[in-house]
């Protein structure tokens, strides 16, 4: 699943949790205010509570500083539900809606009572925040400062298992009804979301199997999403069983749904519009980039044949070859190899032994009797140049050959060869100039990348490439690829093109990537101003709807 649509079901589901919320807090406080069918705010300040609390989880996702406040707001607003529903359990009075007469008589005792009451619970509200915050908060985050979060969603559970129990002595006793089994399935669903969180919150630790809970959009986020999304559609279908029956709040709510509807399609077709070209572009400049690199290794084997026809028409070099003076020779040869700043420099005589070789002097007195290349270049008396594979520790490496022919008054009396090696320091200079990650395979087994694991130290040298995708068109077709890779649990934006010896045989890849995360995060930044701007728009036209709406004149 693409990760643009993670993020979009993700805003999507807080968007109609802070939905649910607001219309079962502006339900409670209908049946408060003006009906006077609830005896306490309990439930009040509890969704109100929660629809912040989902509004910060957005926020959350382009400021994650704010993780702390969040997970108090979650934790406050679970545990007001609960004394809600510890206060007034039962609920099903709620179907019936009482006349109100307009009267414009003094304040009654209760009234007064009431909103003291509201006064008073916010006030308390405000200074357990502080006390919390001074006597827990504070010293938590100094002691178990990575392990905060999960502990808060833990207090979290707590509440709900809390308010489970309730709703299950609730369900069995009063008349067992599909309205008294919506809330109760509802929280079920939070508290299975609310364990996911507990382990997706984890600091990285040394248990893989929860290290990888703990990554983004792992097992554990997305069951949270799910659980999300299940909890209020039950709860949403709870509170718009009583929400129907007044017209007043069906017409609010309805307006609020719509205009939510509406909002979210178009920030999907807008967002995801902007996310395919931006992608596509990611993908378009990695295949720019396999190019370019592509282009470097060539401009590398022509390097190391400029240095081989140099050397092989320098006079003083072909007396040395013709005769035997060795130590002149390694003198020579090491000149070329520093000031061409060459991996390989071999001098063959004319039956392939090698008789100076100052980049590996082991290699000195091995016969090649088998190398084509270096046997055409005898025979013929040309030059030849090519890529090719030689061993390496993990994997074969891929190496630019250049081999020139020494002649010498029309006689052929040996061969030089320069090479440069695609090795991990090779790929880190490019990545050094260009700030993309490169990726060498010899076949399908990566040589050389600049790709760390989680240590920073070491690479995916010795994988082999298992998409068949890649395989298919790339190593066996021999056509340039772009797609999206795995790296560690990190996607990557990938570009690979067929590296071909001199017959034109297929011996590995180049690969240039960018991980996915940077496009993610603007995506992600685009995202959360869309649905912030969701929220406010929705905020204003239900301020709007409320004052202008002649209905509501019936609940003073």
């Amino acid at each position: 699943m693409s990760i643009f649509w993670y993020e979009f079901f993700y805003y999507l589901s807080a968007s109609l949790a802070i939905l649910v919320c607001v219309s079962a807090a502006a339900l409670f406080m209908v049946t408060f205010r003006y009906e006077r069918q609830m005896n306490t705010v309990w439930r009040i300040l509890g969704f109100t509570l929660l629809a912040l609390t989902f509004l910060f989880l957005i926020l959350e996702r382009k400021e994650p500083s704010i993780v702390i406040i969040t997970l108090l707001l979650q934790i406050f607003a679970f545990y007001s539900i609960f004394r809600g529903v510890l206060a007034e359990p039962k609920l099903l009075h709620l179907w019936r809606v009482p006349k109100i007469k307009k009267t414009k008589a003094k304040e009654t005792a209760r009234s007064k009572k009431l909103r003291l009451q509201i006064r008073n619970k916010t006030w308390w509200a405000v200074g357990v925040t502080v006390g919390i915050i001074i006597l827990f908060v504070l010293p938590g985050y100094l002691l178990v400062k990575d392990y905060l979060p999960s502990l808060f969603e833990l207090a979290a559970i707590g509440f709900i298992a809390a308010t489970i129990y309730l709703q299950v002595k609730r369900y069995k006793g009063e008349k067992a009804t599909r309205q008294n089994m919506w809330p109760l399935v509802g929280y079920v669903f939070l508290l299975i979301r609310g364990f996911c969180m507990f382990f997706y919150r984890l600091p990285d630790l040394d248990v893989v199997f929860i290290r990888q809970l703990s990554l983004e959009y792992s097992a554990a986020w997305v069951i949270a999403l799910i659980s999300t999304i299940a909890a209020f559609v039950f709860l949403g279908i709870w509170a718009w069983n009583f929400v129907k029956v007044r017209p007043f709040l069906r017409t609010y709510v309805v307006f609020i749904s719509i205009v939510l509807f509406v909002a979210s399609l178009g920030a999907l077709i807008f967002t995801s519009f902007i996310f395919k070209v931006i992608e596509n572009n990611n993908l378009e400049l990695m295949l720019k980039g396999a190019e370019t690199e592509s282009v470097i290794m060539t401009d590398r084997a022509n390097t190391a044949m400029f240095i081989a026809r140099l050397s092989s028409q320098d006079d003083d070099f072909l007396e040395d070859v013709k005769n035997n003076n060795y130590g002149s020779l390694i003198e020579r040869t090491q000149d070329y190899l520093d000031s061409a700043d060459a991996d390989i420099l071999r001098v063959y005589n004319v039956f392939g032994e090698v008789i100076a070789s100052p980049s590996d002097p082991r290699d000195r007195g091995q016969v090649y009797l088998n190398d084509k290349l270096l046997a055409f270049s005898l025979v013929e008396g040309q030059q030849a140049r090519t890529f090719d594979t030689q061993p390496g520790v993990l994997s074969d490496m891929i190496v630019a050959r250049a081999i020139h022919p020494l002649i010498l008054n029309n006689v052929i009396i040996g061969a030089v060869e320069t090479g440069y090696k695609f090795d991990n320091a090779f790929v880190d200079f490019s990545k050094q100039e260009t700030n993309l990650d490169v990726t060498i395979y010899t076949g399908n087994q990566i040589s050389a990348s600049t790709i760390q694991t989680a240590d920073g130290v070491s690479r995916f040298v010795g994988t082999v490439e298992n998409d068949k995708k890649i395989n298919e068109t790339v190593m066996q077709i021999g056509l340039s690829h772009t797609t999206v890779v795995d790296r560690f649990g990190e996607p990557y934006y990938s570009a690979f093109k067929p590296i071909r010896d001199v017959d034109g045989t297929i011996i590995g890849m180049v690969s240039v990537g960018t991980p996915t995360f940077f496009l993610i995060e603007a995506t992600r930044q685009q995202l959360v101003t869309t649905f912030i701007l969701i929220a406010v728009l929705s905020a204003l036209i239900s301020l709007i709807g409320h004052y202008a709406m002649p209905k509501l004149n019936s609940y003073k």
